[in-house]
């Protein structure tokens, strides 16, 4: 069987949609429903079906996905295992959480790829658990997490420092010329935060939840920029990792509340699968990422 059969079809599955994934790969269109053709006779199964104006996965479908990724991801090492490690092809897969996309990892990425200038990286944001669950299923190649440190069997985990929480307002709030904001003052107050499964959402809760604390208004945001922004407009306070709102701090732009509980911290870490094969670029990521210098245990 040609494999490139199984590019074509991890297309289709990607996008839902034979015309797309023919862009994508220079095919007609109907190169694309011929080779998925061939797919389905040669193991005797529907693949895909429409679901409105897309084309989604059968049964039989994601359980051919599930083993397309292993046999793909299988290429990918044997072709970087045998490739000189300068200037490396192929692709690395990152995933991680929006606020060190941002802040924090993109440097090492430059850095990877300027000894590497044929190199695919690929970076995902994405919520902590989903990431974790990425990287079990081998979506991701390594992952990046602010979180709790990780524990499981099934993965490797590296601390790189810990990360400082901070509360944060507008320099127009009453809070801003207070000495000492507690974690009982929150009832009275509107909390901005990020979407559910954010592990800094996930902290501040069970802190109300410890304290038996109500908020009088909740305002729920997925993007860091927007939280910022609206806490800058005063709509409300909001728990943020300091490393995202440093700039904004330095402006004056937002500022810093002296809150009693600031002792929440989560860390910066890197995780992988036991069983996955460490690739060059892969290694020197996780070498640039955990270089000594940046550490702030």
């Amino acid at each position: 069987m040609d494999l490139n059969y199984f590019y074509t079809f991890k297309e289709v599955a990607k996008w839902g949609s034979f015309t797309r994934a023919g862009q994508e790969l220079g095919y007609a269109q109907s190169s694309v429903t011929t080779q998925v053709k061939k797919l389905e006779d040669q193991y005797k199964v529907r693949l895909f079906e429409r679901s409105g104006q897309k084309m989604v996965l059968t049964q039989s479908g994601e359980d051919l996905l599930f083993y397309v990724d292993k046999i793909l991801s299988l290429l990918e090492e044997a072709s970087e295992r045998l490739t000189d490690e300068r200037n490396l092809r192929g692709s690395i897969r990152i995933g991680t959480v929006e606020s060190l996309a941002a802040y924090f990892i993109t440097p090492y990425i430059k850095a990877l790829k300027d000894q590497h200038p044929s190199l695919k990286i690929m970076l995902e944001a994405g919520l902590c658990p989903n990431l974790v669950q990425g990287i079990l299923e081998g979506k991701f190649d390594i992952a990046v997490l602010l979180d709790r440190i990780q524990s499981s069997n099934d993965l490797e985990v590296i601390p790189i420092r810990k990360e400082q929480m901070v509360m944060v307002a507008s320099p127009k709030h009453e809070w801003s010329t207070q000495n000492s904001v507690a974690a009982d003052d929150l009832k009275h107050e509107t909390i901005i935060l990020t979407e559910e499964g954010c592990p800094y959402r996930t902290l501040l809760e069970q802190l109300l939840a410890e304290h038996s604390i109500q908020p009088q208004s909740v305002i729920s945001f997925s993007s860091l920029e927007a939280i910022k922004q609206c806490v800058a407009d005063d709509l409300g306070v909001a728990l943020v990792p300091e490393i995202a709102v440093q700039k904004e701090l330095a402006s004056g732009k937002l500022q810093r509340i002296p809150f009693e509980d600031e002792s929440i911290h989560l860390y910066s870490q890197i995780i992988y699968s036991k069983k996955k094969y460490l690739s060059t670029p892969i290694r020197q990521f996780i070498e640039l990422v955990n270089d000594t210098d940046h550490q702030n245990n």
